[in-house]
This record gives C-alpha cells, structure tokens and sequence, in this order.
C-alpha cells in the first residue's frame, strides 16, 4: 500500500481512536471509584478520572474495552448518520421554484 492509501483510511479514523481512548478513561476512573450504588460511583468518578487519566496507556479491563468501544460506535453512528442526511447546500445558487422562475 502507498503512503496515499494509508492517509486515505488512517486520517478519518483517528478521532476516533481518541474517542475510544477518552471513553475507555471514564470507563476506568468508574470502575475505581468508591461506592456500591451507581449514583455514588457515578459522583465517584469524577475524582478517580484523574487518578485514571494519570496513565496514558488505554486500560485493557474487558469492561473498561467494552466502555471505550460502546462510545467510540455511537459517536461514529451520529456522525455517520449526521453525515448521511445533511443537506446538499450549494453556494451562490438558487434552490426549489425560486430556480424555476416560479
């Protein structure tokens, strides 16, 4: 594959491997955090992000991989989704009867 091919498939994809990345952090920082009910994990895990986000590596807990994956596909599927039906605007031409002369 040339260089071309690789920035082709690389470059869109990449945010969201950070994606995974931050998500997979919020994933562990709740798995640390203190607490038996969700509520007070939840709380929890806005003190424990920092300890979590003090190892720059991505946590390879199975539920902290399954976290950091559920967030990186639903950010992909908005944007895909977003993506697919935005309009077509073009700029500086008419739109609808206007075009016409209607």
């Amino acid at each position: 594959m040339s260089s071309k091919n690789i920035k082709k498939y690389i470059m869109p994809n990449l945010p969201y491997v950070f994606v995974f990345w931050f998500f997979n952090k919020v994933g562990e920082a709740y798995r640390i955090a203190e607490g038996t009910d969700t509520l007070r994990r939840i709380m929890g895990s806005m003190t424990t992000l920092s300890k979590a986000m003090s190892n720059p590596l991505p946590s390879f807990n199975p539920y902290d991989l399954l976290i950091g994956i559920t967030g990186a596909v639903i950010i992909c599927a908005v944007v895909y989704f977003k993506k697919k039906n935005a309009k077509k605007y073009r700029r500086n031409i008419e739109y609808g009867s206007a075009r016409w002369g209607v």
